[in-house]
């Protein structure tokens, strides 16, 4: 089974979780700090009916906020795969170029990022 989820990055995934609860009344499953500043979000999961946004801060502290090529990422792109190394190696013989080899997560699941040739940033994730 696959799955493609929308990755938004924001100035305040604070600010921005109060929009979506107020304007989408989202239901926000997870929010995780990021360790070296508590007050910003590495990732956070909200749900909107039967669909899942995830979202976090952007800038270069943020984990996962990558830049591309020459401008920040405002959007990624996740996407739950059998084999997260056989759709990484795919892409970058496509044309990608790695963002993050595929690796072991705590949570049990296997992830690995890539940006596309136009730019956009793709987190290839197996299930935990």
């Amino acid at each position: 089974m696959s799955t493609v989820t929308p990755y938004v990055m924001v100035d305040d995934a604070q600010i921005y979780r109060d929009f979506l609860e107020r304007a989408l009344d989202a239901e926000i499953v997870q929010m995780i700090p990021l360790d070296s500043d508590p007050a910003r979000t590495m990732h956070a999961q909200a749900r909107i009916g039967d669909s899942v946004v995830f979202f976090a801060d952007s800038g270069p502290d943020g984990g996962r906020c990558l830049s591309s090529p020459t401008e920040p990422v405002h959007v990624q792109l996740w996407a739950t795969v059998p084999d997260p190394e056989a759709a990484f190696e795919r892409a970058i013989a496509a044309g990608a170029i790695a963002a993050r080899a595929v690796v072991a997560e705590p949570d049990g699941s296997r992830a690995g990022g890539f940006v596309d040739p136009f730019g956009t940033l793709w987190w290839v994730s197996s299930p935990a």
